[in-house]
């Protein structure tokens, strides 16, 4: 639990919505439904709150299926519903997306796993009616330690995103922590330095708190 108080630190990092060094709040929820030893159904809700948390100018709602090809191996189709905030309006993001994740998990409970995600952007009117390939590599690493009788294991993570005509477009940097209610709910808890290029192609960043909730059936 000493690890909390790092997590207060972003509260001091303050700017304009989506503006270099703006503050925001993300809050995630996902839904695991078991189908059979290697399918699992999963919906997920997303919603981010910019300008020092306290404007909500994301969300997305997506459904999929995750299958287990091995202990090593998982490949999950879905398809995401997003919605942006433009000039006061909300605009739409169509985006079919599949996922290939290897993984693997020592007996200690060291974990590494790389997550390689090929995403189709179709936006609406409101955001210029085009389409743009997105991929992303999200590496996650678990070392074997657990914190507390709750076994709360500490992790850091790396993302990167390649965007169709823009290149490589944003990273985001994250640590934090897994925290066990039971064996069927978990909530992560963690800070994210996102680096993003806007639409000038300036690098700026935003400070992130993230808050995941995940339930399985």
């Amino acid at each position: 639990m000493k690890l909390f108080p790092f997590f207060l630190f972003p509260f001091f990092l303050f700017g304009a919505l989506n503006e270099n060094g703006d503050f925001q709040v993300w809050n995630t929820d996902t839904l695991h439904v078991k189908m059979g030893r290697q399918t699992t159904l999963k919906g997920q809700t997303e919603f981010r709150y910019g300008r020092d948390g306290s404007k909500l100018y994301y969300k997305h709602y997506q459904g999929g299926v995750l299958f287990t090809c091995s202990p090593r191996t998982l490949l999950e189709f879905a398809y995401r519903h997003t919605y942006l905030r433009k000039d006061h309006k909300w605009g739409v993001v169509y985006n079919p997306l599949v996922d290939l994740t290897f993984q693997t998990q020592s007996r200690r409970g060291f974990y590494i796993g790389d997550r390689s995600r090929l995403q189709y952007l179709i936006f609406d009117k409101h955001l210029g009616h085009k389409g743009r390939w997105l991929y992303r590599n999200r590496l996650e690493i678990i070392p074997a330690v657990r914190l507390t009788r709750r076994k709360i294991a500490p992790f850091i993570a790396d993302e990167i995103f390649w965007h169709e005509g823009r290149g490589i477009m944003e990273n985001r940097a994250e640590i934090g922590l897994k925290i066990p209610y039971h064996q069927r709910t978990q909530l992560n808890l963690s800070y994210l330095y996102r680096n993003l290029k806007n639409l000038d192609k300036t690098w700026i960043h935003h400070n992130v708190l993230w808050v995941h909730f995940s339930l399985h059936f």
